[in-house]
């Protein structure tokens, strides 16, 4: 047999198949090794023998490869064929027959001592498959096939490696070995903890995942961060330099730190000076917040620094609005090289959402290649503030295990309660810094005890006085309500409706008219729910808002004066109004005992300015621990926390996603718009299934799917027949549902159950 006719891949190339051998594929791992440690190798604490081990297990990974029932499905797309040794039915995955080469004596000669069990786990798991095959058969597989084969290897000799046989009578001892780590028996339990072990995997799967992309496992690190930075900032009118807190930054890019600061003192500078030039992920809640920040590290860095990662990155070029951009074919297709380069963790600025990184503390299988990457990288976790208890434990655990393996992480946020400092303050080389807060005045709030159905007219009258309004609902059926009846008062009152339940082409747009209008002259009511809370960059007049916990209020009080040099003074009318009668949610958003102790907090500052500095004292007041230990928000924190001490773990990535979020969503087209539309839809899903299409030609035609789209839990629309649009063959799953919807209110919760309207 021809050693060129033994393939590891096949690609496409304009809708034809492409080949790639064993050999081309392995050398390909081989050169991303040498770019991982021309770039990154200083940042890694290992022995000198790591590397010679992680060569060894790029070497040996794909062995398995060989195998005839492998080549066999590579050949079927090239019209070649492979036979199958008669009786051979089942096929045992490459990367266990991979392992059988591992119990070569000339090939044990290679392993340093200690070493075995870390490479020969790192080969067999570098894929997550189930044993479905006995012992006899693995070995009558090595015994008739692979055994045949072995002169497919030759070319291993180059690098000292001489395969001219296989011992099938090991074959009992390497399945007690699987068996044993994919049932997580004791004996592998402590290997799996290894820091060693753990990068020597993670790192196997990122030099394999780049080289089959054929992208580098690393791009080329930053460098003159502070000078980029103050270059920047420099443009910016009244800038005289970095702050004193922004400039000690740079003292502590060897520490892991916790900032307290207010919302527009520069939280984001300290971050990029504390994380210098050192590989780097920024971590938001919400897709939106990462898009803008995204834009602003691009104006610092430029694009080809920056990588964006999230569940939609990948449309992100298509929706910007500069000129001739969806036409620029050049510009999308860059767009979707940097798009893929990021999946593989090589930018070395990575903003992203939350989930992509600290999914990996739920253990699921493959979760070492971002372990292995944070160990030599730094971790901004910014606005922390907007996630649940549950996820809040995943994330906190997540950092104590980062710190551990030699990661550092930057935990900054305007409010930060007292128990998830205290859950920190154990991390290896921490720093607390002192808080920052801005001296500006800038909220005088009043405290109404009565729903916000009753403030309706006050609303009204300061939108009559020519001011900007901002209502925060904690439903979206509350925010629907109150649109609906001020609506009704008046059809002159210039009032507009953001939620999460609009299809992604119409919420897009409204996110935009939401920042555009507070700089217009013209006055304008906003009605929107805690979707605003930490998302946009927007500065309004005056907030109307529900009852929320403490930190979720200061957040929404962010929404109005947050520019610098607005300020307010005791003399002045409130600019924030609290709702503090019967809050929609009822109970199922905001833990009631935290919301009792929030307006507990706030009697004291009833009709009074409320400084930065108050706020943080007034979150240590109302998150103390002696106020919390009985409440359920706490209660989940400490279980969770608990539970991933023990060693949770999630079966596989998905589950891990849908944990870390605790829902899982579908994309969902109403029924009315989807038969609107269905001569568009049926297209655009032809096209997106196209091979001879260009990737940026099916990529515009996924996008314009999506646009109309809403994202809804599952167990909200399975008692609603939903139906499945998209074909089998295609990725994404879209269903429709017969529900109402339209452009002015979205999901009509009104006709819908209760419960749906609790969505945010």
């Amino acid at each position: 047999m021809e050693m060129s006719r033994v393939y590891a891949k096949i690609f496409f190339k304009n809708g034809r198949p492409v080949p790639e051998t064993l050999e081309e594929h392995t050398l390909n791992l081989l050169k991303e090794l040498d770019r991982f440690e021309s770039i990154y190798k200083n940042e890694v604490k290992v022995d000198k023998s790591f590397w010679d081990n992680l060569k060894l297990a790029c070497l040996f990974h794909d062995l398995g490869k060989i195998s005839s029932h492998f080549q066999q499905k590579l050949k079927r797309f090239l019209n070649e064929k492979d036979d199958i040794p008669k009786g051979l039915h089942k096929e045992i995955p490459h990367n266990y027959i991979s392992g059988i080469f591992f119990y070569l004596k000339p090939v044990r000669k290679l392993i340093p001592k200690g070493s075995f069990n870390h490479i020969l786990y790192s080969v067999l798991f570098h894929h997550d498959r189930d044993i479905n095959f006995d012992g006899e058969y693995f070995k009558e597989v090595l015994e008739r096939d692979i055994s045949k084969r072995i002169n497919t290897l030759m070319w291993l000799s180059k690098y000292g490696i001489n395969i001219e046989d296989i011992e099938p009578n090991r074959v009992s001892f390497l399945l007690r070995k699987i068996v044993e780590f994919k049932n997580n028996k004791h004996r592998t339990i402590e290997i799996k903890k290894d820091k060693n072990f753990i990068l020597l995997k993670g790192l196997l799967h990122r030099l394999d995942h780049s080289a089959s992309a054929h992208l580098p496992v690393e791009n080329e690190r930053l460098e003159n961060v502070e000078e980029k930075l103050i270059n920047f900032l420099s443009k910016k009118r009244n800038f005289t330099g970095l702050k004193p807190f922004q400039q000690k930054a740079k003292s502590l890019r060897n520490k892991s730190v916790l900032l307290i600061a207010s919302t527009g003192m520069g939280k984001t500078e300290f971050a990029i000076n504390w994380m210098g030039e050192s590989k780097a992920f920024y971590t938001l809640p919400v897709r939106v917040s990462v898009n803008a920040m995204y834009e602003r590290f691009v104006n610092i860095f430029g694009e080809d620094k920056v990588g964006l990662l999230h569940s939609d990155a990948i449309f992100y070029e298509l929706d910007q609005d500069k000129k001739k951009k969806e036409e620029d074919s050049l510009s999308i297709e860059e767009h979707i090289l940097r798009t893929q380069t990021t999946r593989q963790l090589s930018m070395p600025i990575t903003i992203t959402t939350a989930d992509q990184i600290f999914t990996s503390t739920l253990k699921y299988p493959g979760f070492e290649k971002i372990y292995a990457t944070l160990m030599y990288s730094k971790v901004i976790l910014d606005e922390p503030q907007s996630y649940s208890p549950d996820t809040l434990a995943i994330i906190v655990k997540g950092l104590q295990e980062i710190s551990e393996y030699g990661g550092k992480f930057c935990f900054m946020s305007a409010t930060i309660p007292p128990f998830v400092k205290e859950s920190l303050e154990s991390c290896q080389d921490l720093e607390v810094l002192e808080p920052v807060f801005n001296t500006e005045r800038k909220h005088k709030i009043k405290l109404e005890e009565e729903s916000l159905d009753g403030l309706i007219g006050r609303i009204i009258s300061e939108y009559e006085k020519g001011k900007k309004v901002l209502v925060i609902t904690n439903t979206v059926r509350k925010s629907q309500e109150i649109y609906q009846k001020i609506k009704s008062l008046s059809n002159n009152v210039n009032v507009k409706l953001l939620h999460s339940l609009f299809i992604k082409d119409h919420r897009k747009d409204k996110e935009k008219q939401i920042k555009k209008d507070y700089s217009e002259v013209k006055p304008v009511i906003w009605i929107s729910t805690q979707l605003v809370e930490a998302s946009l960059d927007i500065d309004y007049d005056v907030l109307f808002t529900e009852l929320a916990t403490l930190d979720s209020l200061i957040q929404r009080m962010g929404r109005v004066y947050r520019k610098i040099g607005r300020t307010i003074s005791e003399s002045d009318e409130p600019n924030v109004y609290i709702s503090t009668a019967t809050p929609s949610d009822k109970g199922k958003i905001y833990d009631k005992n935290i919301l009792s102790f929030t307006v507990e907090a706030l009697k004291g500052f009833n009709g009074k300015v409320l400084t930065d500095e108050v706020k943080q004292k007034l979150m240590e007041e109302v998150y103390s621990k002696e106020k919390l230990k009985n409440t359920n928000f706490y209660k989940k924190f400490v279980k969770n926390l608990e539970i991933l001490n023990l060693g949770f773990t999630a079966d596989n990535k998905k589950d891990a996603q849908r944990l870390f979020r605790d829902i899982s969503n579908v994309n969902v087209i109403p029924q009315e718009l989807y038969e609107n539309k269905l001569d568009n839809i049926e297209k655009w899903i032809e096209t997106a299934l196209n091979r001879n299409k260009s990737y940026s030609e099916r990529l515009k035609a996924l996008r314009e799917i999506d646009l109309l789209t809403i994202s809804l839990p599952v167990w909200r629309i399975k008692d609603k027949n939903p139906s499945l649009i998209t074909p089998s063959n295609m990725k994404q799953k879209i269903f429709t549902v017969n529900i109402d919807y339209n452009r002015e209110y979205g999901l009509r919760i009104d006709k819908e159950s209760p419960a749906l309207g609790e969505i945010l």
